[in-house]
């Protein structure tokens, strides 16, 4: 629980307790001084009462009335502090005092916890050699309890108060001190999210300077070594898209015609050996000729995928349209929708030959892998939603998404190494790449585009 709270609530925490400890140290303090403090006043006053009695019984020897003049004395004396002084017997001590306590200010387990006992004294009153009563003195700490018991109190107040100061001006001080912390902080998050433009403020005391200076550093890294490994990326799919082309003039070019030729000639050694009655050789003439046919069609698949015809040819659009037509003359009981925006046509020759792979690949995988009943594919122009680019500002906030009713989120497994293909191509092209779960069961695959600076 402790490392769930933050830097600040903790420093809080310790000032906090740090004042709690010596508000607590000040009260303990007090209440060890107080009852000391409260048996040596009322020693004293019980002393100087004591001799104040004494004093004035010696002069009330010739008194003509003493029992009215020791009840008067006894009178006058009602409202000294510390003390109490009474007519009677020891015994009437404690009725002395009680009057006291029930005009006390402290609560009864703060008097006991000062535990200062009062001390009791008795003067015999002897008029003329004879003795008339007592009077006692009872020595009563309530008074100076109740003085301990009003400074603790605004003690207590005031450091509670002094505490609570000190806690809002920390805590205010501390906020605005971590602070860079923060910033810091919400720059290293936009840099693990993949914006290498994202730049720390410098602010704060000089080692939040330096951390922050550090960060924008690495950012700056960063960004270098992201933008030179998509220029890197970019050739080497250049040099890919070269090859690929090289490769298809090479089997359009050399091995179409040689195809054409072997076809002609097996078809042209068919009709003689058959005219000639030698039908065995015809047929293995004939056998001859539908092979190559079977390899035509096959050079023919391989150059789609290799160069797409239809996308030189026809631009992007037409391309998807065939591209769909394709597959629903090939699986006809699959429903395929394709919604693509008009924008589409304005992409450029590499912005072009992505989106149709992404859309080709994605297509193959859900046809081959999916098992599903109805495929739609949406191309849409939208808000970019992060600083990203496809290396052709005309495909600014472009999402390509392919979602099938089929088995699901594990055809994953099936699919091999398209949906591997799919996402390098897309993120190292800038762009974002999702494959989810669809809202109504199946799978999903998506790409992204967004904004270049």
């Amino acid at each position: 629980m402790w490392r769930s709270i933050s830097l600040r609530h903790r420093l809080n925490l310790m000032f906090a307790m740090l004042l709690m400890l010596w508000l607590g140290a000040d009260i303990g303090r007090i209440l060890a001084n107080a009852s000391p403090r409260v048996q040596a006043e009322a020693r004293s006053v019980s002393r100087l009462t004591q001799e104040f009695i004494e004093t004035s019984l010696a002069g009330l020897q010739d008194a003509p009335k003493p029992e009215q003049a020791v009840i008067a004395l006894v009178s006058s004396l009602q409202f000294l502090r510390h003390v109490r002084v009474g007519l009677g017997d020891v015994a009437l001590a404690s009725a002395i005092v009680a009057p006291s306590d029930l005009r006390a200010d402290a609560p009864q387990w703060f008097r006991a916890l000062v535990h200062a006992p009062g001390d009791v004294t008795t003067i015999p009153v002897v008029i003329n050699g004879r003795r008339l009563s007592s009077i006692v003195i009872v020595a009563d700490p309530s008074d100076v309890i109740d003085e301990v018991w009003l400074q603790a109190r605004a003690q207590v107040a005031a450091g509670g108060a002094l505490a609570l100061a000190v806690v809002i001006a920390t805590g205010v001080f501390l906020q605005r001190s971590l602070r860079p912390l923060g910033v810091a902080g919400a720059a290293l998050a936009r840099l693990e999210a993949g914006d290498f433009s994202a730049r720390a403020r410098t602010s704060g005391s000089p080692e939040f300077v330096e951390i922050c200076s550090r960060i924008n550093r690495l950012a700056e890294a960063l960004s270098s070594l992201s933008a030179a490994n998509r220029q890197l990326i970019e050739r080497v799919l250049d040099a890919h898209d070269e090859e690929r082309k090289a490769i298809a003039r090479e089997l359009h070019d050399e091995l179409g015609p040689h195809l054409f030729a072997l076809r002609a000639n097996a078809a042209i050694l068919a009709n003689r050996l058959d005219r000639a009655g030698d039908g065995s050789a015809a047929e293995a003439a004939v056998a001859i000729r539908d092979q190559v046919e079977a390899l035509q069609r096959q050079n023919r698949r391989i150059l789609a995928n290799l160069r797409p015809a239809a996308l030189e040819e026809l631009g992007l659009a037409a391309a998807l349209q065939a591209l769909a037509e394709h597959w629903r003359r090939a699986e006809p009981e699959v429903a395929l929708v394709l919604t693509a925006a008009a924008g589409i046509a304005e992409l450029g020759p590499r912005a072009s030959l992505t989106v149709y792979r992404f859309v080709q690949e994605a297509l193959t995988n859900a046809f081959r892998h999916s098992g599903a009943r109805r495929i739609e594919t949406m191309l849409a122009f939208e808000a970019p939603t992060s600083q990203v680019a496809l290396g052709d500002p005309a495909l600014a906030g472009l999402r390509i998404r392919v979602v099938d009713d089929g088995r699901g989120k594990g055809s994953e497994t099936g699919a091999g190494m398209g949906l591997s293909g799919m996402r390098e191509r897309v993120k190292a092209l800038g762009g974002e790449f999702a494959f989810r779960a669809a809202p109504d069961g199946g799978a999903m695959v998506e790409a992204r585009f967004g904004l270049r600076e």
